[in-house]
Order: structure tokens, then sequence, then C-alpha cells
């Protein structure tokens, strides 16, 4: 199988975790303190990732130059992003108002969704470890992403099989992402795409940790806390496999 190829199936695995965290809100008990530690622990494998892989790899095929094209190109797509009606929602009382939210979200998360994909692409055209641990960082990520779309639609009263159907939906763009990222090959462009990517995923997490400070700051910061001794006890065992290898 092709790097592509295997990018794409991994980016289907990740964009399946959206549909997951919808379902789990359907027939679990999710409260106020669950929902935060989850987004909180998105936010420290987000982190970690971006600042541990993403940033450190790009300067070895850049500079400065490179990093600030994609710092800026980032910035100006996500602007525009957040500028469309449902970027500017908020959360209000009653059931239609909850269910434009849930819709509202579903909109925003799946156009976040392509270059979260092309993250994935990327990685695996950079480093095959790097594309498989962006991924689980996804992965991690998308469930409490989905839950964050299923709440609001049942509150609304929505059925659970359209919740499950609208989780699944806004996964399923990241496949598509990844194709795009998966035919960037110079240098100076993986350069320009791997800051790129750490500056959106650093935009998301910042508005993931201000929905779950929101929630509950004390479980928040411990699921901040456990996702960054998540990535880092993975790193290790990883590099220590490597090491093994040789």
């Amino acid at each position: 199988m092709g790097l592509i190829n295997e990018a794409i199936l991994y980016s289907a695995l990740t964009g399946v975790s959206t549909f997951i965290g919808a379902v789990l809100v359907c027939f679990l008990p999710i409260n106020k303190r669950v929902l935060a530690f989850s987004l909180g622990l998105s936010v420290g494998v987000m982190l970690w990732i971006t600042y541990g892989t993403l940033l450190p790899v790009s300067f070895q095929y850049g500079n400065w130059t490179e990093a600030f094209l994609g710092m800026g190109l980032a910035g100006l797509i996500l602007v525009l992003i957040h500028q469309m009606p449902f970027g500017k929602v908020r959360g209000q009382e009653g059931n239609q108002e909850y269910a434009k939210l849930g819709m509202y979200l579903f909109a925003a998360i799946a156009l976040h969704n392509i270059p979260e994909g092309a993250l994935i692409g990327i990685g695996f055209g950079t480093m095959r470890e790097m594309g498989m641990s962006i991924s689980l960082a996804m992965v991690i990520h998308n469930i409490p992403e989905g839950m964050s779309i299923g709440a609001p639609l049942l509150a609304a009263r929505c059925s659970k099989r359209l919740v499950g159907l609208i989780g699944l939906l806004s996964g399923a763009v990241l496949p598509l992402g990844t194709w795009l990222g998966g035919f960037i090959y110079s240098p100076r462009w993986i350069a320009i795409a791997l800051v790129f990517a750490a500056t959106t995923m650093v935009w998301v997490a910042w508005e993931v940790l201000l929905r779950s400070w929101k929630l509950s700051k004390r479980n928040a910061f411990i699921g901040i806390s456990c996702g960054m001794i998540l990535m880092y006890v993975i790193h290790l065992f990883h590099f220590q496999g490597l090491h093994g290898m040789h």
C-alpha cells in the first residue's frame, strides 16, 4: 500500500472517531465534567504534536520565511472560516436554538476537518511515524468534538439516528483533505504546510480550551495534563522501538 493510500485509510478511520463521539453522547451519561476532561485531553495531545513534532520538523525543511508564509496562510483561511455565519453562533436557550447551534458546529467542524485531513497527508508524506502520531492525535481530538456536535442536537430532541449521521458526515471530509495534503512533495512546501498545520492545530486547541474551561477549569486542566503525559509516553516508547530496530 502506497503512503498516500495508507494516509487516506488512517484519515478515514480518524473521521469515524467523530461519529463515535456523537454516539457516546446518545448512550452514555455525559456531564460537563466529563466533557471538559475529554476536551482538555484533546488540547494536551494537540499541543504536544504541535510543539514536539510539527514545528521542529518544519525547520528541518525550511526557515523563518516558510514559517511566516505557513502562519499567514493558515491565519487567513481560519479568519475567513470564522467570518461565516456559523462561526459567530453562541449557545442560546430553546430547542430551535440548540438545533441551530448543533448544525452550525457540524458545518464549522466539517470545514476545519479539511486542513486537519491535509495535516495527516502531509505527515505521512514527510515521515510515516509522524503521520501515525498525527492520526492518533486527531482520534483523541475528534471524539470530544463529536460529543460537542451531538450534545446540542440531543438537547433539541433530535433523533439519535440523526445525531449519529451528522457525526459521521462531519468526519467524512477528512480523507479529502488527506488526499490533497499527499500531493505536497517540495521541501519548501512541506515546511510551509507543516507550519500551516501547526497554526491550525493551535487555533483549534485554543477554541477547544476556551470551551472546556467554561465547563470545568479543574477537569479541563487534568485533561490537558493527561493528554500531554499520554503523548510523552507514546513518544518515549516509539523512539525506544526505533532504537531497538537498529
